[in-house]
């Protein structure tokens, strides 16, 4: 457990420090691939037949692919727009402490979402037996709903604090939340919730389907990501 825990805290300084150091363009590249990587590889995953002795997930009933290989390109066709496609310029404001307060709203926000939703997710036990499978699945998707619109409002307010600089530095709040962004690993959340809304082996309650929609929060973190990285004096 405490090797996990350095290795993950290595990578998350790594990351960013990747955006501090100003590798912006290429550590977004990195996010946003990761993320249609995993897309695939869950609709990949779910071409195959079911089969009750599958060992990478327990699901044990056929689950449509086309959701997850969706989300894959549309995130791979984003990140070869972030390729082709430069900004236009964009107005530049000075950063005062608005910036700072939208940047902890932001944060708070995507924090808020993920543990408010999470009470409609992970049901107790006695919930979880008294309740019919129909009213778990509409509390979970509830749930999931909540979390994507939480993570839309967040990484919006994320987006309105990046826009603040200095004289000197023109991606001083770019920088400062991208960084932040990635050290937190928010950017793996989306993936993180699909994956506990997949497996479940003690519980057995799984929602494959409601999983895609939780993923598909890659979107507007991907979309934050790009335009964010667009926008920087270094992208330019």
């Amino acid at each position: 457990m405490v090797i996990r825990i350095l290795i993950f805290c290595f990578t998350s300084l790594a990351v960013g420090s990747m955006y501090a150091a100003g590798l912006i363009r290429l550590t977004t590249a990195l996010i946003v691939g990761f993320g249609a990587f995993c897309s695939l590889f869950l609709g990949v995953l779910f071409l195959f037949p079911v089969d009750k002795e599958r060992l990478l997930l327990p699901v044990y009933e056929q689950v449509p692919a086309w959701p997850y290989l969706l989300l894959a390109v549309i995130l791979a066709a984003m990140l070869a727009a972030f390729f082709l496609y430069r900004s236009s310029p964009v107005r530049n404001e000075r950063a005062d402490a608005r910036h700072f307060k939208l940047l902890t709203a932001g944060f708070g926000c995507y924090l808020a979402s993920v543990f408010l939703s999470s009470l409609f997710w992970f049901p107790s036990d006695a919930k979880r037996l008294a309740a019919s499978a129909e009213s778990l699945r509409g509390e979970v998707l509830g749930g999931t709903i909540l979390f994507l619109c939480g993570v839309c409002l967040s990484c919006y307010l994320l987006y309105r604090a990046s826009k603040g600089n200095t004289v000197k530095s023109q991606d001083l709040m770019r920088r400062l939340v991208l960084s932040l962004f990635a050290v937190l690993q928010l950017d793996k959340v989306p993936l993180l919730v699909a994956y506990l809304l997949l497996y479940s082996p003690e519980t057995e309650v799984v929602f494959p389907n409601i999983a895609a929609l939780a993923l598909s929060a890659y979107l507007p973190v991907s979309l934050f990501l790009i335009q964010t990285s667009r926008e920087t004096h270094s992208g330019e």
